[in-house]
């Protein structure tokens, strides 16, 4: 058979590209060739595919900033985004097609009853997102990172677990001499996050504890220097990142599970703002729920837990449940896209 190339679909920063970047590189180590492979993205989606030898479509693809409502009003924007993508990929020879959603997943997921081709849907968070909810209704499978996801159509829906970088992993052990702190917020960093660290870096001396922030892309600033704090723009290698930290400070996209499944504590700080909002929330209440993470939801709570851990107090550290019922869902995902592909 023919129809034996996987077309994944992924837009936006790091919370979608990510996972599709970590597929296709267990997908090549089950020794799945890259002409197999193609991806189609936005120009921002593109970056995190440098180098990669791959199949990358950049294409500028319609978005609705007003739900469903701006999709029906703009369906000729849509059409030409359809049309698009169909010039640049190889329809006829396509068995899979496979979104992490976004605006670009209704776009994929009508492509596959439109071209007849199997469509795969991966959903990072509790509360699936808009794309993705449009997407769950044409014919497909679905992949959720969070137990009872909700806001999905539930049909064919199954929860392997979130899609992270298997070469990840965490061999630190807690020092009682130091406690090491890591602060991220997502892959393009987060203002409010960085405010709430230097408010604290201001006020405060580090001492028992170490603090590694990881600011985002262009947010590196010369001025923030503190003892016992490290700031850095990037990490490529988010395995060094983890096997230094005992605690993380983050957001709560979908991203944050791989600390969960490292077993690294969380405080979560989640956006607030727009729609993201609902499902950062929603993340962080079940995280919470299943004491794998507590909530800061303003500087004096994540001020109160930073000067405990600054008398070396690790009864914070007790609080968090190791009885981890979240795992890897890669192999899960990737044996489906095979068995598919080999039919």
């Amino acid at each position: 058979m023919n129809q034996n190339k996987i077309v994944f679909f992924c837009v936006g920063t790091g919370g979608h590209v990510l996972p599709v970047i970590n597929l296709i590189d267990d997908l090549l180590q089950r020794g799945i060739e890259k002409r197999k492979i193609e991806v189609v993205t936005d120009i921002r989606g593109s970056q995190y595919f440098k180098d990669r030898y791959i199949d990358v479509h950049s294409i500028n693809i319609y978005r609705s900033k007003t739900g469903m409502i701006g999709y029906i009003l703009n369906i000729l924007k849509v059409i030409k985004s359809v049309r698009l993508i169909e010039k640049k990929i190889d329809i006829k020879n396509c068995g899979i097609f496979f979104t992490t959603g976004s605006y670009i997943a209704p776009l994929a997921g009508y492509l596959s009853w439109r071209h007849k081709v199997k469509f795969f849907i991966q959903e990072q968070n509790i509360y699936a997102g808009l794309g993705n909810k449009i997407a769950s209704y044409f014919k497909s499978d679905k992949f959720t990172s969070y137990p009872n996801t909700i806001n999905i159509n539930r049909t064919n829906l199954e929860n392997p677990g979130p899609v992270v970088d298997k070469k990840i992993q965490n061999n630190k052990s807690i020092n009682n001499k130091e406690i090491i702190i890591g602060v991220q917020g997502g892959s393009q960093g987060s203002e409010e996050i960085n405010s709430i660290i230097y408010k604290y870096l201001t006020n405060n001396t580090l001492k028992n504890i170490k603090i590694i922030h990881i600011v985002g892309p262009n947010n590196f600033d010369n001025s923030k220097k503190f003892e016992n704090y490290e700031q850095i723009e990037f990490i490529k290698n988010m395995s060094d990142f983890y096997s230094s930290i005992d605690l993380q400070v983050s957001r709560a996209g979908g991203g944050v599970l791989e600390a969960v499944l490292l077993n690294i504590p969380l405080l979560l700080i989640p956006y607030m703002h727009g729609t993201t909002s609902t499902h950062q929330l929603m993340n962080a209440e079940y995280l919470v729920k299943s004491k794998f993470a507590k909530l800061c939801s303003n500087y004096e709570s994540l001020e109160y837990k930073f000067k405990k851990l600054e008398q070396l107090d690790h009864s914070l550290f007790e609080e968090f449940s190791k009885n981890n019922v979240i795992k890897r869902g890669n192999d899960f995902i990737v044996n489906k896209i095979i068995d598919e592909i080999e039919k």
